[in-house]
């Protein structure tokens, strides 16, 4: 049985359980969601399907919504969904379900992993104890997971006490538009001008002109170019200068673009 799975990544950690999961399933492909897989229509053969993805501000990233926006497949087919999060899930999974159901598909399992929480625009990365701590709870989760899907059960997304953040996640979701928001974005002299942050941005954003990063307005706050900037030369307005940087440690620059 074939697995097709979709994730979206800014700073690995999706990409991380993606791996993991493809490895314990076998038979599974990989595809990451960029600007280019999802501005077209989707037609997925596959029989089981999942997608996975970091939540952001409550709910589902912007390019997230566009893919699935777009893509279908046959209404019997598997469809799981994995959310990588340093709490709740938010709105991000109510958010799928409604989605596919507009095409008239549904979602067959839905899972929450807590992962090291990384929006350097807010706070900086959690210490090392607990990312470590993190990762060896998600890898066991994964294994998990896999019997799960791997028996094509049907489990409907439950978050015990977090009405709350749902509900938020539901308003957030509705206003949460970072587009034009990479205006405030900069470099400092330290940038070397070595365009990682231009490969690795999943909105192909970026251009490197005159040796330095340009954004083009069309931004998902995702923080890959940020995160993954070698020298830490990007800076957001002033609060990131400070603030240490986060990648998962067992995911490769290379392995984004």
């Amino acid at each position: 049985m074939t697995t097709q799975i979709y994730y979206f990544t800014g700073t690995g950690n999706s990409l991380k359980v993606a791996k993991d999961i493809a490895r314990e399933i076998g038979d599974c492909t990989l595809t990451r969601i960029t600007s280019e897989v999802s501005a077209g229509e989707l037609q997925c053969q596959s029989v089981r399907i999942g997608i996975i993805f970091p939540v952001y501000y409550y709910g589902l990233p912007i390019m997230v919504k566009k893919f699935i926006e777009n893509f279908n497949t046959n209404p019997k087919n598997y469809i799981f969904a994995i959310a990588t999060c340093g709490g709740s899930v938010g709105a991000s999974m109510n958010q799928i379900e409604m989605l596919l159901s507009l095409k008239g598909l549904s979602l067959s399992a839905g899972f929450r992993i807590v992962m090291p929480d990384n929006f350097q625009l807010m706070y900086g990365p959690a210490s090392e104890t607990k990312q470590q701590k993190l990762f060896k709870q998600q890898e066991s989760f994964t294994k998990d997971m896999v019997e799960i899907v791997r028996d094509n059960r049907l489990i409907p997304f439950r978050e015990q006490g977090k009405y709350f953040t749902k509900v938020l996640g539901g308003i957030f979701s509705k206003t949460f538009n970072p587009k034009g928001k990479d205006q405030n974005f900069w470099t400092q002299q330290s940038c070397n001008g070595c365009g990682i942050c231009g490969k690795v941005c999943p909105a192909d954003n970026i251009e490197i002109i005159q040796g330095k990063p340009v954004w083009r307005n069309n931004c998902e706050l995702c923080l890959g170019c940020m995160q993954w900037c070698p020298q830490k030369a990007l800076q957001y307005k002033q609060g990131t200068v400070k603030r240490a940087r986060y990648q998962h440690p067992e995911i490769k620059v290379k392995e984004l673009y």
